[in-house]
Order: structure tokens, then sequence, then C-alpha cells
């Protein structure tokens, strides 16, 4: 895996040795100018940038629709055992609600277990209520919104595979390039000339492989007022995406992503409860996200 910050550096630290060469002693590459390195150099930046912003996309999509996922489980499950008990003098429709699974554990199998938990319901009793909120027809609209965010997921995920697929292409092409410059400028300097000797000095060449991040951490929370403060760590990690579901929301959403920081703070946060969690990653890709961190913001100190 190449990593794009140490590819990016090298091109930036080849580009300016390669202006320095061609003042003196005017040495100038003939495969790439130093307009053409600004270049690659920016569109390796555009491409970093689209890249996160598409995955960004993909994640809020991706929330969203575990969200539904989730709930369809919970509903599943009470449809399941609230319902044998509801209906136990009527041994046909019991024997029904021997059809629902509730052990789903991939979100396909899940949504699945849901509709054969709709089904039954529409079957045993269409005006039986789990709660005034948890009805057949809140089901039905579940299941509906969960397969329109599938569909959502999916575009979203295409279109961020090929943003990441576009980033790799510029950072392999730009790698080599980097590669090739160097092969040919020690070559023709030496190691005890004074240019051959600022290249090989100047020039990072390598960069140590990275590890798999592991999982991530929130630690030091804090809550002052409206304000809300946690630090966030994953051994190997270089970068990390913060997810926010604040109150009254039903799915997170990406607070920030790709940030070297691993401090943060938020002022003039509403009352409620707040949830956090973080994802850690490098070169090699994203670790296991952390623990869900809850907070309370009290009603007085937001105010």
């Amino acid at each position: 895996m190449i990593s794009i910050e140490h590819t990016k550096n090298r091109a930036e630290k080849t580009r300016d040795a390669q202006v320095n060469l061609a003042a003196a002693p005017g040495w100038v590459w003939s495969k790439k100018t130093v307009i053409q390195w600004n270049t690659d150099i920016t569109l390796l930046e555009q491409c970093t940038a689209d890249e996160s912003a598409k995955r960004v996309q993909w994640r809020n999509a991706a929330e969203s629709w575990q969200s539904d996922i989730n709930q369809i489980q919970a509903i599943t499950r009470l449809v399941a055992s609230i319902g044998r008990v509801q209906f136990q003098d009527d041994p046909v429709k019991v024997i029904l609600f021997d059809r629902i699974r509730t052990d789903g554990e991939g979100r396909n199998d899940i949504y699945e277990q849901g509709v054969v938990a709709r089904d039954v319901w529409q079957e045993v009793d269409m005006e039986w209520e789990l709660s005034e909120v948890f009805t057949l027809s809140f089901l039905s609209s579940l299941l509906t919104a969960a397969l329109a965010r599938k569909g959502t997921h999916g575009t979203k995920e295409t279109t961020w595979r090929r943003a990441e697929a576009a980033l790799t292409v510029k950072a392999r092409a730009l790698h080599k390039a980097n590669v090739a410059w160097y092969t040919e400028a020690t070559r023709r300097f030496a190691e005890d000339t004074e240019e051959g000797a600022t290249i090989r000095t100047t020039i990072p060449t390598s960069s140590r492989p990275e590890r798999l991040v592991r999982q991530a951490i929130i630690s030091n929370v804090t809550v002052s007022g409206g304000d809300i403060q946690f630090s966030c760590s994953a051994p190997n990690a270089t970068r990390y995406t913060i997810l926010h579901q604040p109150p009254g929301a039903t799915a997170f959403v990406v607070l920030v992503a790709d940030t070297a920081e691993e401090s943060v703070t938020l002022h003039g946060q509403p009352a409620g409860q707040h949830k956090f969690k973080v994802i850690g990653r490098n070169s090699r890709g994203e670790g296991p996200e952390s623990a869900v961190t809850e907070v309370t913001v009290a009603a007085q100190a937001a105010a």
C-alpha cells in the first residue's frame, strides 16, 4: 500500500531538488517539468480530498441504513416475544410466530427477518399494536425506508470506491515518477559530489511500512456547560474520523473526517444525550471503530 502522505512529500522534495539542479549545474529532467510536478501534486491533493468527501458521504449513508436496521431488529424481537404472549390463547396464531427469527447478524438477514415479522403481524392481527409508536404501519414504513437507504448506501459506496481507485492510480503514477527521477538523478550525480549528496539526503526514498490500525478509544471526556471535550487514539493511526449522534437524531453523522488531531472540543452543544464514536486509519485502511461514548449536556448548562 502506497502512503499518500509519503508520496506527496517525496514529490514536493523532488520538485524542489529539480528547481535547484536547473539553476546549477543546469540539469533539467527531460520527463517532467516543474510545472508538471506542481500539477501532479495538486491533482493528488484533489484526489485525496475527493476520496475523503466521498467516504464521508458513504459512511453517513451507512449509518442511516444501520440505524433503520437496528430499529427493525428491535421491533422484530418485540413482535416475536410479546406476540406469543398476546395471542397465547390462539394456538394457530402462536405457531405463526415460530416463523420469526431474531438471530440475524448481517443487515440483509436482519431486514429479511423484519419482513417475516411484518407478514406474521399482518396475518395474526393488523390492528394489534406493540405501543402507540410501534405499530404495523410503522414497521412497514421502516422496512420501506431501509430498502431505500440500502440503495443509497450502495450508490454512495460505488462512488467512493471509484474515487478511492482514482486516488490509488494517481498516487502510483506519482510514486513511479518519484522513483524514476531519483534513479536518473543519482546516476548522473555521484554520491561524493555536492549535488549527489544533497539529493541523497533531502529526498525521502523510503517510509516505514505502517501496521494495521487497531481499535480506537475515546478518553478524557469532560462536559462543561454546553461544551464537550474528549481525546481519541488508536494504535498505528495517523488520521481519525469522529462521528456524532446529537440529541433527537436517529443516526450518527461524520463530525470531522481524516483529522490528525487527537483532541476534540465542541462548543454550544444542545441539551440532551450526545453519542460519539471514532475510527482511526492510516495508509493501510481503517481500524475497528471505538465503543460508543455517551455524554449528557444538562438543559440549564446548555442554556
